[in-house]
């Protein structure tokens, strides 16, 4: 006869251990979505950061640019800026880990009965939330100032590509911040792989205006082929292979970073 005690004693199957991990996931990303609540300079930063680089390049250099590119440079900036948008919302999941590393937050949760992959799952999926929210916003500026996208499927496409990106960016931060579990060298270790890989990349400008030593990293990188990508489906114009190769690049951050990021966290007891 199977007793109570035999049953505490089982190993929980395989469909238990998903469903607990999913609930544990949730009630983190609900936990980072009501700490926007209380912090909404965490939502305000991202935000005002693309709408900085959207009106900085729009006006000062949009002009030279559009000249020498002959584009519509609206058309062409505002779907580049929905994933620097995403990026630098993504630089707030290793800052706001690093933070929970340091101040002793996260031993509370190793305490707990719950998946520790939830903790960082959590957060990737609660910074990715709230990118779309900054993304929205940038849409809405680049509305007033001319753009406009294609279709509504494009809009939709654009979006999900430059918030899938953030998202396994967001994991290569969470991978840092678990290795060296301090803010602000997270916040300046970030920059050294966001401001090259963002200025040499062909959300502001096409990279046959660069030279041409550049011009094939420029092209090829995740930012300019997600930023290729969401142009072309804003803009309406056929983008099946800029979104292959987008994919393919979203989901090779994710195969590395996600380990990495995992395997850090659980050795920064």
């Amino acid at each position: 006869m199977t007793t109570t005690a035999d049953l505490d004693r089982q190993e929980p199957t395989a469909t238990q251990q998903i469903g607990w991990l999913v609930q544990d996931t949730v009630t983190m990303t609900w936990r980072d979505l009501i700490r926007t609540q209380r912090q909404p300079e965490m939502l305000s930063f991202a935000v005002v950061m693309g709408v900085f680089f959207l009106l900085l390049f729009y006006w000062v250099f949009g002009g030279a640019i559009a000249a020498g590119a002959g584009v519509d440079y609206i058309q062409y900036l505002v779907p580049g800026i929905f994933v620097i948008t995403s990026l630098t919302g993504a630089q707030q999941t290793g800052t706001g880990l690093a933070a929970d590393l340091s101040e002793g937050v996260t031993d509370r949760f190793r305490s707990l009965p719950m998946s520790q992959f939830a903790v960082i799952a959590g957060r990737t999926i609660a910074d990715a939330l709230r990118n779309v929210v900054g993304i929205l916003l940038v849409a809405a500026v680049g509305y007033l100032l001319g753009f406009r996208f294609a279709s509504v499927g494009g809009a939709i496409g654009a979006i999900a590509l430059a918030v899938g990106v953030g998202y396994a960016f967001s994991w290569m931060n969470a991978a840092i911040a678990a290795q060296v579990r301090s803010a602000e060298m997270v916040g300046m270790l970030s920059m050294f792989w966001l401001f090259p890989l963002m200025l040499a990349s062909t959300v502001f400008t096409p990279s046959e205006q660069m030279p041409g030593w550049l011009q094939a990293f420029a092209k090829w990188q995740p930012i300019s082929v997600v930023g290729d990508a969401a142009r072309d489906l804003s803009n309406g114009i056929p983008a099946g292979d800029a979104v292959a190769w987008s994919i393919i690049w979203i989901v090779a951050l994710l195969v590395v970073f996600v380990p990495l990021a995992v395997a850090a966290y659980r050795r920064s007891r």
